[in-house]
């Protein structure tokens, strides 16, 4: 059975006007950081972020070769256990402080052909080694004072990569721009979405963030409101590695404006930000996000 399938199966033991409340509720929430307090809500992320948490997941990892032990760090209902079915690890660590919403992902998680374990705790206290850890939206959620700290620990802690997932919002991206000169510092190679070690040339009010297609069920559309097949979620993102790297290349920024006989993109490169027109053949291929060598 499908991610999808399996929460529409959970939806359906609930009237639909509850689930549509629950939506409400949660994006009213969101600004405050508030906790999904009941199972309605957790089923209501469940079927409105859970497939677009899954869709960032399997690009941001198409970047490297995910390694064997895997850590993530505020998991919630386990998505990332989707995101890897496709990669060769051994093993995946989730840690969940929400025990109810550990259940449920425990309740809907698929058989994985690798090894994966729960732990209900917080990871403001992280002690667990893997050779890459995760945070995937989660770092939003702890205070600010904390999340040197956290990263300090998760860069003691990994034996090689740190990878961080965050909303595609100006906040989200300027999150993702402190940990980068954090974890520079402390020496480790960028591996994406950045083509150098350099300053970062993104200046307000522009932002660096990308995009992931999600396949809307009936269900996620009736939640959201949404009248087409798809929806477009928005996400910025880092991944480090403690093993030598140097980036190279040019990072398209934006989706590709495509016009007649020509394509206009605008890069992040070595040099700063660049845009350029393209008039070959490549120019039908060039997508936001890719990385150009």
């Amino acid at each position: 059975m499908s991610l999808e399938e399996k929460i529409e199966e959970l939806c359906a033991s609930y009237p639909q006007n509850a689930l549509k409340e629950a939506v409400l509720d949660l994006t009213r929430r969101y600004g405050s950081k508030g906790s999904h307090s009941t199972n309605v809500h957790r089923i209501a992320y469940l079927a409105t972020r859970m497939p677009a948490t899954l869709s960032v997941l399997e690009k941001v990892f198409s970047e490297i070769d995910v390694p064997p032990n895997v850590l993530d760090c505020g998991s919630g209902p386990g998505t990332s256990i989707w995101a890897f079915l496709d990669h060769k690890i051994s093993s995946l660590t989730l840690i969940e402080k929400d025990e109810k919403f550990a259940a449920l992902g425990k309740k809907i998680a698929p058989k994985a052909p690798f090894t994966v374990e729960w732990k209900t705790e917080s990871f403001l206290n992280l002690k667990r080694e893997a050779d890459l850890i995760l945070f995937s939206y989660s770092l939003n959620e702890i205070p600010e004072e904390y999340l040197m700290s956290v990263i300090e620990k998760a860069h003691a802690l990994t034996s090689n990569y740190l990878v961080i997932v965050e909303p595609g919002t100006v906040e989200g991206f300027e999150r993702i721009r402190a940990i980068r000169e954090k974890l520079l510092k402390l020496g480790m190679s960028l591996r994406a979405p950045c083509p150098h070690h350099g300053k970062c040339p993104i200046k307000s009010p522009d932002w660096c963030h990308f995009s992931a297609r999600v396949s809307r069920t009936s269900i996620h559309r009736v939640l959201k409101k949404g009248t087409l097949g798809h929806e477009d979620e928005k996400f910025s993102y880092l991944v480090a590695s403690k093993e030598p790297f140097s980036p190279s290349g040019k990072r398209v920024l934006r989706a590709p404006l495509k016009r007649k006989g020509h394509t206009v993109t605008k890069l992040c490169t070595e040099n700063g930000i660049e845009e350029k027109v393209f008039t070959g053949k490549e120019r039908k291929n060039l997508s936001w996000g890719d990385l150009l060598i």
